[in-house]
């Protein structure tokens, strides 16, 4: 007969199958807590058969809760030493973190796991970041943004995989299935005080909502995880058909911009017009981050105006401007938000930046034809690494392929008329103190591949 134990985690092995969450032997970083559920997602990870994980336990202390937290940071390092894992943490001041970027604690918290597990997945080569969110974080996840006023996309609430790498191989079992799991198994876990502060709303939804819902439908928790999982799917279709749809009615300029016909958006129903508008933020921004239903209901009133010359700024530096028959949708090459960053390029792997765009380094050359405006060929020998990735600055020169010396890049942009937001936004990579490509107009003769022995490495960002 089969165990209760075994049987609860190989559902949790159809889940990774059935989504193709990762594969035997794969490398995972995994974000524990301390907590039940990041606590039981990790035991289980290293029982489930024949899969011989590379896993590796990532813990951020967010110095919010004093000795608690850092009794949590113990715990989880304790844990991974018992597994024989390696242990990754970090500290941050979350407070400091919403102050300054005016923000509240949740969101300021969000961002700074994010930005932390992103970092590890990198440094340690990983497939992707393993999240222990379950069934019942997905009912409330619903709730919340049923409560702030959400259409298809936001009530889809968590997917089982995103395009950041982010995987949830829990979200088909309840909160208590874990805690069972947990105690017939003799495994320990941290209680986080917070999770009955209901100054929160995640909380008051757990602790208040959720009960009283449940005097109508006791199984109130399962019909809401199910409706999100319905919604996402429905959303990624419609979402496909919108593509299909911008590809015949919707261009892109050369600066990155997208152009659509006032007259063709008009000839839409609002709900074609709506995804067809937040199609074209997304492709500019990277995200819909920010974008709601009264930025919506702004450019419907736009396009079925008679002004015909109209300006609306949108979140994420985004401009959208009517000029007679034709919407132009773009950064703002004046309002564009300071992205400056610096990103450190130690190998081949998929490095998110924090734009949104992606830069893929891989170990494969490409034969000539097949290289794309977008790609370029760089001599590790030549250019060791490790790089790093940022914004241009004022007074950055190279020496671009086929050249003596060096040139200041701002010329270089001014001679291939390059648009002021596209300068921008253009990533670019260096060794050292030296820039080596700037991405998609100009690689470094330093570069060149000369020689057979020459290791070759392909670098592909994607805008």
């Amino acid at each position: 007969m089969t165990s209760p134990h075994a049987s609860f985690i190989s559902r949790i092995g159809d889940t990774i199958n059935r989504n193709a969450l990762f594969a035997p032997g794969d490398s995972l970083v995994v974000a524990v807590s301390g907590g039940a559920d990041s606590s039981a997602l990790l035991d289980i990870l290293l029982k489930l058969p024949d899969y011989r994980l590379i896993i590796t336990v990532a813990h951020l202390n967010h110095s919010l809760r004093g000795a608690e937290a850092d009794g949590d940071e113990e715990f989880c390092r304790t844990l991974a030493t018992r597994y024989c894992v390696p242990f990754v943490s970090r500290r941050l001041d979350v407070k400091a973190l919403a102050s300054e970027r005016k923000l509240n604690l949740e969101d300021a918290g969000r961002l700074a796991r994010i930005a932390f597990l992103d970092e590890v997945k990198v440094e340690r080569g990983a497939k992707v970041v393993v999240l222990a969110h379950h069934a019942d974080d997905q009912a409330e996840t619903f709730l919340m943004r049923l409560l702030r006023g959400a259409g298809m996309t936001g009530l889809s609430a968590m997917a089982y995989h995103n395009e950041r790498g982010y995987v949830r191989p829990l979200l088909d079992v309840r909160r208590k299935e874990i805690e069972q799991y947990l105690r017939d198994n003799g495994l320990a876990w941290r209680e986080d005080s917070t999770n009955t502060d209901t100054s929160f709303l995640r909380n008051r939804i757990r602790h208040e909502l959720i009960p009283v819902l449940k005097e109508y439908n006791p199984a109130i928790v399962a019909s809401l995880a199910g409706t999100a999982l319905l919604l996402r799917g429905d959303d990624q279709l419609l979402e496909e058909m919108t593509s299909e749809l911008c590809a015949t009615t919707c261009h892109r300029g050369e600066g990155g911009e997208m152009f659509c016909s006032v007259r063709q958006l008009r000839s839409f129903d609002s709900a074609r017009r709506s995804r067809i508008l937040r199609y074209l933020f997304k492709q500019v921004s990277g995200t819909l981050q920010g974008f709601s239903r009264r930025h919506l209901d702004r450019l419907h009133g736009m396009i079925d105006g008679s002004a015909p010359n109209v300006r609306l700024k949108l979140p994420s530096g985004v401009l959208v401007v009517r000029e007679y028959d034709q919407l132009r949708c773009g950064l703002d090459k004046q309002g564009t938000p300071n992205l400056d960053y610096e990103v450190r390029i130690t190998g081949a792997g998929r490095y998110q930046l924090p734009d949104g765009t992606l830069l893929d380094v891989g170990e494969e050359a490409l034969s000539n034809h097949e290289l794309a405006t977008h790609v370029a060929e760089i001599s590790t020998i030549k250019v060791p690494f490790p790089w790093l990735v940022r914004r241009f600055r004022p007074g950055d020169r190279m020496s671009p392929l086929g050249m003596n010396g060096t040139k200041k890049i701002k010329n270089i942009f001014i001679d291939r008329k390059i648009p002021a937001d596209v300068r921008a936004r253009t990533p670019l990579l260096l060794c050292g103190e030296e820039v080596i490509w700037v991405a998609g107009i100009c690689l470094s003769e330093r570069c060149r591949v000369t020689a057979p022995e020459d290791t070759v490495i392909t670098v592909q960002w994607h805008p």
